[in-house]
């Protein structure tokens, strides 16, 4: 799996999930295991909430003008981006596109084990050890597999994941038995500012790329902001030892609710023909203002 990118809302109650899968896999062998605080509804997303998603979060634009003589010509610049027996019971079983999806709820970790492997589901030893700690605190699962003949190569329609929770959380407690770094790409909403308050947060590269209130015709998007859950906050997660991860993302508000977003600076050089080489314009002109210069120019020539 390529980076981990996921839109997450939570209204107080009930949370929604919905993951960018970007797989690549040389075999039609593929799975993954989602834990969830309750049991889960999972269906299709929509790839263009997404898209949306990067359009409302783009780096805004600043261009500055410099106006220059011909004599004094320079060239122009850009700046850089700133910055049964223990068994799981069956809840539900839904097919993705080329993905089963199946919710479990309940059984240990023998059970889990076994239904797992009774299932084609064939996982690394440390993996499923890390289904254990959620195991004790009641948790459920998701479990995604290939159906298809194809191997996968890229991006698959979004999987929404809709359940309960006391709490606003995005687990990632497994991949601590992931063998290569973690990038985790989230966009959260919520009535304010959200900010990281597991354990974790201190240990890991975390930054804010967006934070602002946003505006939205995109379905899934105005439903998660409804009710004044309009804040987006963006966050880029890097995880350099996952054999570290000991916690899952917990957020809340931060009613600062201070604003943030990446703006590229662009330096224009605009030639100004026909003016004496000692001449300095300071500030922006309008072409208005351009003209009458000209023109105040000719008629002194005249």
């Amino acid at each position: 799996m390529g980076e981990e990118t996921a839109l997450v809302g939570w209204d107080g109650h009930r949370e929604t999930v919905l993951m960018r899968l970007a797989l690549k896999s040389g075999t039609d062998q593929a799975a993954l295991i989602v834990p969830t605080p309750k049991p889960a509804t999972v269906a299709s997303g929509d790839a263009a909430t997404f898209t949306e998603l990067r359009n409302l979060t783009a780096p805004r634009i600043v261009t500055e003008r410099r106006w220059f003589s011909r004599s004094s010509r320079g060239s122009a610049s850009e700046g850089a981006m700133s910055a049964a027996g223990g068994g799981p019971t069956v809840v539900d079983r839904v097919q993705l596109g080329p993905l089963e999806a199946t919710t479990l709820s309940g059984g240990n970790l023998d059970g889990i084990r076994k239904w797992l492997s009774d299932n084609g589901y064939e996982m690394r030893p440390e993996v499923i050890g890390t289904l254990d700690p959620y195991l004790r605190e009641g948790w459920s699962f998701v479990a995604m597999r290939l159906t298809s003949a194809k191997p996968l190569d890229g991006a698959i329609d979004p999987v929404r994941l809709t359940f309960d929770s006391d709490r606003f959380v995005y687990p990632m407690r497994m991949s601590s038995a992931a063998k290569q770094a973690q990038y985790v790409h989230l966009y959260a909403l919520g009535e304010h500012r959200l900010r990281r308050t597991d354990p974790d947060a201190t240990t890991q590269t975390v930054s804010v790329d967006f934070a602002g209130r946003v505006t939205t015709t995109d379905p899934q998007l105005t439903q998660l902001a409804a009710n004044g859950h309009d804040y987006l906050t963006e966050l880029r997660v890097s995880i350099d030892r996952p054999a570290d991860i000991h916690s899952d993302f917990t957020f809340d508000p931060d009613t600062t609710d201070a604003r943030t977003y990446q703006t590229i600076h662009r330096t224009e050089s605009i030639e100004l023909f026909g003016l004496p080489a000692g001449l300095v314009i300071l500030g922006t002109a309008s072409l208005a203002t351009l003209a009458v210069i000209f023109a105040i120019i000719r008629i002194l020539r005249t």
